[in-house]
C-alpha cells in the first residue's frame, strides 16, 4: 500500500473516531441536560348561589398532572373551611353570615406538588325581602282609628338563622305600622355590653326597634325586663314596643319565686302608652306552665296580672287595657290544666279577640290551624286579651308566623290583632 493511501485510511478512521465521540458526547449531554418537568397547576372551579345571608357554593379542584392534597375556603369574615379528601371533585357547602356584607370567598387548592391555585368570588350577602303576601288583606289598616298589636314568644335566641328572623319581625311591624308589639323570652346575653341602663347591646327589642328606625323611619319605644335566665346565660325578658310615647312603665314579678336561676320566675311588663286615640294600657306576660294537678302557681300568676291591670286602670280610667302573651295553657285542655285560661276569662270582664273572630277555636280537639306553638307539645297557648271597653271593638285576628302566612320566627307563631275605635 503506498504511502498516500495510506494516509487517507487514517484520515478517515480519525474523522470516523471523531464523528463517534461527539455522538456520545451530545448523547450524554443531553441526558445530563433534559428539559425540567413544569408540575402543572390545580384547576379549580367554583358557583355561587345567595340565599339571604347565606351562601351555597357549588364546585371541584382537580389536577390535571397529579393530586389534589387539600382545598380551603377563607369565607372573608375570619372563618374557615377545610374540605375532606373525598369531596375535591365535586362539593357543595353553605356558610351562613352574622351581618349583611360583600365578602370576599377565596377557595384555594393545593396539589401533592405543593404547587396551588385560587378562585375568589364576592358574595353580597343581605337580609331577603319579606313577603306579607300571607296576611290577610283585612289585617291591614284602613284609617286612623284602627289600631294592630302584635304578641311573639322571640325563642331566646335559640333560632337557627336568628339574625334573619329578628329583620323578619323588625319587617312585619314596620311595614305593617303596628302600633304595639308584645315579646316574650325576649332575651340578652348576660356577657354582652352594656348599651344603657340595663338594656345590652344585643337586647332583641333594641335589635328590632334599630333596624325598624333604620329601614323604616319610625321610632319605636320600648320597655324590657327580665326575670330568670334562661339556658343559663340568656337574661329572658318580656318587653313591649310602641310607635307613641311610653308615658309610664313598671316591670313587676308575678310569681312566688323571684330568684334569677329559678326558671319558674315570670314578670310582667307594662307600658302605658299616649296614641292619638287616646292611652293604651299594654302588659306583655309569660307565665310558668302548670306543672301538676295540684299546681296553682300559674293561676296565681295570672290573678296577679288581672290585679295590676285594675290597679293601673284606677290610676288611668279611660285607657284601654290589654294583656298579651305567653300563657303556657290550653283552653281545650282539661281541666285543671285549663284552669289558667279560664281564670283570665271568667266574669266576661277580658276578651280573648282571636276567639271573637274563629268562635270555633276553643273546640275540642283542638284544631291545628289554630296552634300557636309547635313543637311535642303543640296549642294554642298566645293570647291578645282585651278588657272590654265599649270605645273599641275587635275587627280582626290572625297568627301569623307560619309557613304559609309570612315565615316561621320561633317555636311559637305570633298571633296579630286589628281593633277599631267606635266612639
Amino acid at each position: 500500500m503506498s504511502e498516500r493511501r495510506m494516509s487517507a485510511t487514517k484520515i478517515r478512521f480519525k474523522w470516523y473516531f471523531t464523528f463517534q465521540v461527539v455522538i456520545i458526547i451530545l448523547f450524554l449531554d443531553g441526558c445530563a441536560k433534559e428539559t425540567p418537568y413544569e408540575n402543572l397547576k390545580p384547576v379549580v372551579n367554583v358557583s355561587q348561589v345567595a340565599d339571604g345571608l347565606q351562601v351555597n357554593l357549588t364546585g371541584s379542584a382537580s389536577d390535571p398532572d397529579g393530586t389534589v392534597a387539600i382545598v380551603t375556603i377563607n369565607w372573608g369574615d375570619n372563618m374557615y373551611t377545610a374540605l375532606g379528601a373525598g369531596e375535591f371533585a365535586g362539593f357543595n357547602i353553605s356558610h351562613l353570615y352574622g351581618s349583611p356584607g360583600d365578602y370576599n370567598i377565596r377557595i384555594t387548592a393545593q396539589d401533592n406538588a405543593a404547587d396551588s391555585a385560587t378562585q375568589t368570588v364576592v358574595f353580597p350577602a343581605n337580609f331577603k325581602e319579606t313577603s306579607l303576601s300571607g296576611i290577610k288583606s283585612t289585617m291591614f289598616k284602613a284609617g286612623e282609628s284602627e289600631f294592630l298589636i302584635l304578641t311573639v314568644n322571640l325563642h331566646t335566641y335559640q333560632e337557627t338563622r336568628q339574625n334573619e328572623k329578628l329583620q323578619m319581625v323588625a319587617d312585619v311591624i314596620g311595614e305593617m305600622n303596628i302600633d304595639f308589639v308584645a315579646f316574650q323570652e325576649c332575651a340578652q346575653n348576660k356577657s354582652s355590653a352594656i348599651a344603657e341602663g340595663i338594656i345590652r347591646v344585643d337586647n332583641m327589642a333594641r335589635i328590632i326597634s334599630s333596624r325598624i328606625l333604620d329601614k323604616y323611619g319610625v321610632s319605636y319605644n320600648f320597655a324590657w325586663n327580665w326575670a330568670h335566665y334562661g339556658w343559663s346565660v340568656w337574661e329572658e325578658g318580656v318587653a313591649v314596643l310602641s310607635r307613641y310615647p311610653v308615658i309610664q312603665s313598671e316591670d313587676r314579678y308575678i310569681s312566688s319565686d323571684k330568684s334569677t336561676a329559678n326558671i319558674t320566675s315570670r314578670k310582667v311588663i307594662y307600658a302605658s302608652v299616649q296614641s292619638p286615640a287616646g292611652i293604651f294600657n299594654i302588659f306583655s306576660a309569660h307565665t310558668h306552665w302548670r306543672t301538676s294537678t295540684t299546681d296553682t302557681e300559674q293561676n296565681k300568676q295570672i290573678s296577679n296580672i288581672k290585679s295590676m291591670v285594675s290597679e293601673k286602670e284606677a290610676v288611668t280610667p279611660l285607657a284601654i287595657s290589654l294583656v298579651c302573651g305567653d300563657f303556657n295553657g290550653n283552653p281545650t285542655s282539661d281541666y285543671p290544666w285549663s284552669e289558667g285560661y279560664n281564670t283570665m276569662m271568667q266574669n266576661g270582664v277580658y276578651s280573648d279577640t282571636f276567639l271573637e273572630v274563629y268562635p270555633d277555636a276553643n273546640q275540642k280537639p283542638a284544631l291545628a290551624a289554630y296552634y300557636t306553638v309547635g313543637g311535642t307539645l303543640p296549642g294554642r297557648i298566645d293570647y291578645i286579651y282585651l278588657k272590654k271597653n265599649p270605645r273599641i271593638q275587635v275587627v280582626d285576628s290572625q297568627i301569623i308566623f307560619t309557613a304559609g302566612a309570612v315565615g316561621v320566627v320561633s317555636d311559637h307563631f305570633g298571633v296579630l290583632t286589628k281593633l277599631r275605635i267606635v266612639n
